[in-house]
């Protein structure tokens, strides 16, 4: 992420939302001290995951994130403010939360930020992003954006614009399923029968609903009011 696009989404695309409302979630590729600094000097609060390979200082000597040793069966911990990157050193609050996946191995987030959280805040905070991931997955898999070449930047701009419209229908639409009395009946359609979680995203369960169902077609009403803020 270079700091031109940074002050371009807060001074030109948030620039009519309170910046102590915002919380910056990113992953591991844009944890760069430079990026850091500008957030710090515009004011904006950051939660973003970084490399095993970083170094913090603990203990009066330079660590790799990975290397840090847990207790038992610990979860999550948070080391307080600590210097980042040996070779260029910043002072961020350090908190590390970690789960086993489907084969029991352990996944570990390494996070850093400007504010001083608890490890539980600021690993339920950074796990709200993956919503996000799901949309990024479900516009380029469902809604033909990974098949898209485009080289021109004006097309490329209207092609984006076409795929975050399908979204936000999308998303309108699994909002009004949510709010069903059968949205249960519903969902068990669409999704596995092993578990009660869900194993597909929102957009993706209203997709495969209306390729079974024709009648789920109503809620497409050309004459619909779309609130971005609102829906997503």
């Amino acid at each position: 992420m270079s700091r031109r696009r940074v002050r371009t989404l807060f001074n030109q695309v948030l620039c009519g939302m309170a910046r102590k409302r915002l919380i910056l979630t990113a992953d591991r590729w844009f944890a760069d001290v430079k990026v850091l600094d500008l957030l710090n000097e515009m004011g904006i609060s950051y939660i973003i995951r970084t490399k095993s390979s970083y170094k913090v200082l603990i203990a009066g000597r330079w660590r790799k994130l990975g290397t840090l040793g847990w207790h038992g069966n610990q979860r999550r911990r948070a080391w307080g403010r600590v210097w980042y990157t040996e070779s260029d050193p910043r002072r961020v609050y350090l908190v590390q939360a970690r789960a086993r996946d489907g084969k029991g191995h352990w996944g570990v987030w390494h996070l850093v930020s400007n504010r001083n959280l608890s490890a539980i805040r600021m690993s339920r905070e950074y796990s709200l992003r993956f919503t996000c991931e799901e949309g990024f997955r479900d516009g380029k898999r469902l809604l033909g954006f990974a098949r898209a070449r485009i080289t021109c930047l004006k097309a490329w701009t209207r092609m984006f614009t076409l795929v975050a419209l399908a979204l936000l229908v999308m998303t309108t639409m699994g909002c009004a399923l949510l709010m069903c009395t059968d949205r249960e009946a519903w969902l068990r359609r669409v999704r596995s029968r092993r578990t009660a979680r869900s194993e597909l995203s929102l957009v993706r369960s209203i997709i495969e609903l209306l390729a079974q169902d024709e009648s789920w077609w109503h809620l497409l009403d050309h004459r619909t009011r779309l609130n971005l803020e609102a829906s997503l």
